[in-house]
């Protein structure tokens, strides 16, 4: 997310030469306008590289669970066809935000309902594909749609095949326990996002520069017995010297798990 709305070959050069040995693209910003109808020559650009890939579905002007009928289907298309392209990235992961509301005014448990059924199609459509569906936590109090035990909860209300990424910056902002989450979620949790921030605001700061208590999340995921695929997910413009250190403190602090 750094280093978005930039030249994608360009990106790849400078993560993999800060020390990358995989990557999450993520599908928004001018380079990607149209990723639908290009690719061919995305996969040209990313062919060029021995890395391995994951990708995150676009998110700025999506929501699956928007107010909006056009919206919502015009967002679980951008999701199927995000689908499409994983697959023929051979990406590791896809990331798929479950929706949000814009405003109190709108029911959260009509946005549930339709988030679980977005999903539900989302993951019937992948059944040709066989790519790994990540459901990411969002949004704040007021617009994330799922409690912390709700989206603990969907491991039970939603296909085996579908898993989750744990944002801890999102997860700081709204006060859920994820050591807690990574105890219940077991083998259904797969990936965290990995970014700070002061409890407040979702700003996706570095390592330490916020309020996570990083010493207790470490703990947590060192004595879980499963591994997860730890991926820095910091803000627009953050220095790659950012994501450098933000390694070296994951692989000083986390054993036996896949550092990105």
């Amino acid at each position: 997310m750094c280093l978005i709305n930039n030249d994608i070959k360009n990106n790849i050069d400078l993560l993999r030469s800060s020390g990358a040995e995989s990557v999450e693209l993520m599908l928004d910003g001018s380079y990607w306008n149209n990723f639908q109808g290009n690719h061919e020559k995305l996969l040209e650009i990313l062919d060029l590289y021995d890395l391995d890939f994951g990708i995150h579905s676009p998110v700025w002007n999506v929501n699956i669970t928007a107010e909006n009928k056009h919206i919502r289907e015009a967002s679980i298309q951008a999701y199927k066809d995000s689908i499409i392209f994983a697959s023929k990235v051979g990406a590791n992961h896809l990331v798929l935000h479950p929706g949000f509301v814009d405003a109190k005014a709108f029911s959260k448990e009509l946005a549930k309902e339709r988030s679980i059924k977005a999903i539900k199609e989302l993951d019937s459509f992948n059944k040709d594909y066989g790519v790994s569906l990540l459901i990411e936590n969002v949004g704040n109090d007021d617009t994330g749609i799922f409690t912390e035990k709700e989206y603990i909860n969907l491991t039970k209300e939603l296909p085996e095949s579908i898993k989750f990424i744990l944002d801890t910056g999102h997860a700081n902002i709204t006060s859920w326990d994820m050591p807690n989450i990574i105890n219940k979620m077991g083998s259904r949790l797969k990936a965290m996002h990995i970014n700070d921030n002061d409890g407040i605001r979702d700003i996706h700061l570095a390592i330490g520069e916020g309020t996570i208590e990083w010493e207790k999340l470490f703990n947590s995921i060192n004595e879980s017995k499963y591994e997860y695929d730890l991926i820095l997910e910091y803000n627009i413009g953050t220095k790659l010297e950012k994501l450098k250190e933000g390694k070296l403190i994951l692989n000083k602090n986390i054993v036996l798990n896949n550092n990105n």
